[in-house]
């Protein structure tokens, strides 16, 4: 629909910003009317779509907070991105994890990537959890595979299809990603109970499987990565962002040792035989990433693929480490790409 005199207008206001304006009162008297009428046929229009996957992400998309799981009376929050409107069938969803040395962020870290990818007919959940100082691995890991087992609960009201729900990652969460994605089900994991539909909470054992994972520049091996900053200990702070102390920090924060990093290393999951499953993989490898070496993702490579796994990996030229958070070329094409391989996925799964 397009309304000429508006163009200028409808580019600087969301229409969900105009409709939800309607209700609000005297303040709204400045609108003009037409803008009024052109909001609210948008919305109309947008609520009318029938949602489908769609790589060209043409959907506006919604986004609230939500209570997920309680670990020791604590409560998590997660944030929901999903496309608006009615779905054609049940979609695809992804459990986002954010990065942060295990130590860092929150549920909103992955909002650029949360929202384009919702915005292609998927529904994104992403999952505060448990962090060091305070908790020490595998705290995290539990409430990620919560994460995964509350999606599945409100399969219904989220509107997504149970069979398909993956997980993506970023650095430190792209090791909970990759790690849940290949130890479903694991012992050490279980425990955190989950918010259910009725609002009960629910610990016992449920799937917490993965179809795919996607993991932006991950910190696949804690031990590789802890012996590689330890090498560079030494040196001050990098004009790149690079901080060897406060990565030290943020491993001895998390971790109880280093046979706890190795532990929670997938390559050594992996290469090990002790992978459950190694579901489709797809990663990302920013060119100057002074904070996960090239190295450590090469070893993960090889381990999945010698194990019999299928894992994809893309090269970003002249990126740096975190580049996904922030919006630039790299980013539109990261999440191109995913958009892609997540299409590919959906496909196989038919």
């Amino acid at each position: 629909m397009s309304r000429p005199e508006l163009d200028g207008f409808a580019a600087e206001v969301p229409c969900g910003v105009l409709v939800r304006s309607l209700f609000r009162g005297g303040e709204d008297s400045a609108l003009p009317p037409t803008a009024v009428r052109w909001a609210s046929e948008r919305e109309n229009d947008q609520m009318a779509m029938s949602i489908r996957f769609d790589p060209s992400a043409p959907y506006e998309v919604d986004e609230a907070d939500v209570p997920f799981a309680r670990p020791a009376g604590a409560e998590l929050l997660a944030r929901v991105y999903r496309p608006r409107g009615e779905p054609a069938a049940p979609l695809a969803a992804l459990v986002d994890v954010h990065g942060g040395a295990w130590s860092r962020n929150d549920r909103t870290s992955g909002a650029v990537h949360g929202r384009a990818l919702a915005a292609s007919g998927l529904v994104v959940v992403s999952l505060d959890f448990r962090q060091g100082p305070d908790h020490k691995h595998p705290a995290a890991s539990a409430d990620v595979a919560a994460g995964v087992r509350y999606v599945r609960a409100h399969a219904a009201r989220l509107g997504v299809d149970p069979r398909r729900v993956a997980i993506v990652g970023s650095s430190s969460g792209g090791q909970l990603a990759l790690l849940q994605a290949v130890k479903p089900g694991a012992a050490e994991h279980a425990g955190t109970p989950i918010v259910l539909p009725d609002g009960s909470l629910g610990a016992g054992p449920a799937d917490d499987s993965v179809a795919f994972v996607l993991a932006l520049y991950p910190v696949a091996d804690p031990l590789a990565r802890y012996r590689y900053v330890l090498s560079r200990k030494d040196e001050p702070p990098q004009p790149s962002g690079f901080q060897a102390k406060r990565l030290i920090d943020a491993h001895h924060g998390y971790f109880a040792g280093e046979a706890a990093m190795a532990d929670a290393s997938v390559t050594r999951v992996v290469s090990a035989g002790e992978a459950r499953a190694l579901p489709p993989a797809w990663v990302a490898q920013p060119e100057l990433d002074d904070n996960v070496p090239a190295a450590i993702t090469e070893a993960l490579i090889v381990a999945y693929r010698q194990a019999g796994g299928r894992i994809e990996r893309t090269h970003f030229a002249g990126a740096r480490h975190g580049f996904a958070q922030n919006a630039s070329a790299d980013t539109d094409k990261a999440i191109a790409l995913m958009r892609e391989f997540i299409g590919g996925e959906l496909r196989r799964q038919v």
